[in-house]
């Protein structure tokens, strides 16, 4: 019997050779914002805490509309500008997830950002509440069986995983039920903001990464005049939270595995095994169903088989070539090993470096306590069966990604209700958006769409992977020019790289 090596399910969260922009910055558009004043007052007492990075505590309230009331306390991390005499100001920085903490970020910030960005801010991190070591919830996702969440897409199935669910639930609201009622972006924002006034800086400039782009907008739909500049990284898009949440990146590894098609078939992906010069599209649905009629399981090896596509297809730099090889392997009745990969996430800077951005202890109970507040994920109870009946349609060549209906049940159970969102304000702030073509984890059009609703500058990296601005010099030059100066990519940028030696 044939064989493949069972590639990465999709997570719910969230993580550089040079590149050419087609078109320059223009400058135009936003004058260079003037360098704060140096020596504003600041009551955070910090200590040094790593070879480069100094740490405190901010005591904020556990309700914002209570500011006299019971109070938390917030880690703080801080990468002091190192060219004091041009600093300009403060950058806040956020990972994602939601229940990424930011420490590591700061202390790895030249894996984003450019030595003359380090150079003229200081980089802030501020682990959110309900992270490790910022009022940590007590109660465990271990209430949750993680093998449960991953079982075949059938009826019982989603009833296993929903009980489980419940039981985080429950738990969560025994040990926690207070502090559930404020963890959503909304109140997220407003920590960022009593972290700014502590500071004592008049405004600041923000770079969020996957959920930490929805953070950053909120925050300057709250607070627009206290934001300076904002760089949001592969977006996600509150017009798309529930079941989309979770059928967009399936429909997204179709359109990424046409994109994969074509190139293998005129050439551009070069070599490519899987052509031999026939309709790859028509070959490719050959070879799947050709291999799921061999195996005893065929629902399992569909699961099996669509998730080991899908782990390699968003990833023109390392996981195409591979797929090529092991699809043209599986055509002449052949074992295919489609081998584990760093995918794109890991690149190339300049001479041999290597360059990735490391994650601190993240909070799986913190990113189910979020999701479900703000509703991400579907809260109706309708809502795996609706994904198990759209899968097919969205993502035809990937049906067997009806498992991912799993996380849908994560929320439907959530013992707090639903917050309120907060609404996205057009032209609140100097915004740039920025997007990888074939990210599996937020769609294109999910940064497309934000950076309509925000009014901002769109800059494309053509490339694969999670996040832009740790894979590609193109796109962290155009963001310090951003960041510095003000520059605004001229509309249609796009860092483009070679797909016969995809960066």
């Amino acid at each position: 019997m044939r064989s493949i090596g069972l590639g990465r399910a999709r997570m719910v969260s969230v993580a550089l050779a040079a590149m050419t922009v087609s078109g320059a910055p223009a400058s135009g558009a936003l004058a260079a914002v003037p360098t704060a004043a140096p020596g504003t007052r600041s009551s955070v007492r910090f200590r040094s805490c790593d070879a480069n990075v100094q740490c405190a505590t901010v005591r904020v309230p556990l309700d914002p509309s209570r500011p006299g009331g019971e109070k938390i306390s917030l880690f703080v991390s801080r990468r002091p500008a190192t060219d004091p005499t041009q600093r300009i100001g403060v950058l806040f920085v956020n990972p994602g997830g939601p229940g990424g903490p930011a420490f590591d970020l700061v202390r790895s910030a030249d894996s984003i950002v450019t030595r003359e960005v380090l150079g003229r801010f200081d980089i802030i991190g501020v682990d959110p509440r309900g992270t490790e070591r910022s009022a940590p919830l007590r109660c465990s996702f271990a209430a949750v069986d993680e093998g449960t969440l991953v079982a075949p897409a059938d009826r019982s199935a989603v009833e296993r995983n929903r009980a489980a669910a419940a039981n985080l639930g429950k738990a969560c609201a025994a040990s926690d039920g207070r502090k559930l009622r404020f963890m959503d972006t909304t109140t997220a924002a407003r920590d960022l903001e009593a972290v700014r006034v502590a500071l004592g800086e008049p405004r600041i400039s923000f770079l969020g990464m996957s959920y930490g782009t929805y953070l950053g907008a909120v925050y300057e739909s709250l607070f627009p005049q206290r934001t300076r500049s904002v760089v949001l990284d592969s977006a996600i898009d509150p017009t798309r939270f529930g079941v989309n949440q979770i059928l967009d990146p399936i429909a997204q590894s179709e359109t990424s595995l046409s994109a994969f098609l074509a190139a293998c078939t005129n050439g551009s992906l070069s070599p490519c095994s899987f052509n031999d010069g026939t309709d790859l599209s028509a070959k490719y649905v050959r070879v799947r169903q050709a291999y799921l009629s061999s195996v005893r399981n065929p629902d399992r090896a569909e699961t099996e088989f669509d998730g080991t596509i899908d782990s390699l297809v968003g990833y023109p730099r390392n996981g195409w070539p591979i797929l090529g090889r092991a699809l043209e392997e599986l055509s002449r009745g052949e074992d295919a090993n489609f081998e584990a990969t760093a995918a794109d996430n890991l690149s190339s800077v300049g001479a041999g470096s290597e360059r990735s951005v490391p994650l601190d202890t993240f909070s799986s109970t913190t990113n189910a306590a979020i999701l479900c507040r703000d509703a991400i994920l579907p809260r109706a109870a309708g809502a795996a069966q609706s994904i198990l009946e759209q899968v097919p349609v969205v993502a035809p060549r990937f049906s067997g990604l009806r498992s991912q209906a799993a996380s849908a049940v994560t929320c439907s159970q959530w013992p707090v209700a639903a917050a309120a969102l907060t609404p996205l304000r057009r032209g609140a702030a100097i915004t740039l958006v920025l997007g990888n073509n074939y990210d599996p984890t937020t769609p294109i059009v999910w940064s497309q769409s934000l950076a309509a609703q925000l009014g901002a500058a769109l800059l494309v990296r053509n490339g694969g992977g999670h996040v832009a601005v740790d894979k590609s010099e193109c796109v962290r030059q155009a963001v310090a020019r951003f960041l510095i100066d003000g520059a605004i990519p001229a509309t249609g940028t796009v860092c483009s790289p070679d797909l016969a030696n995809p960066t």
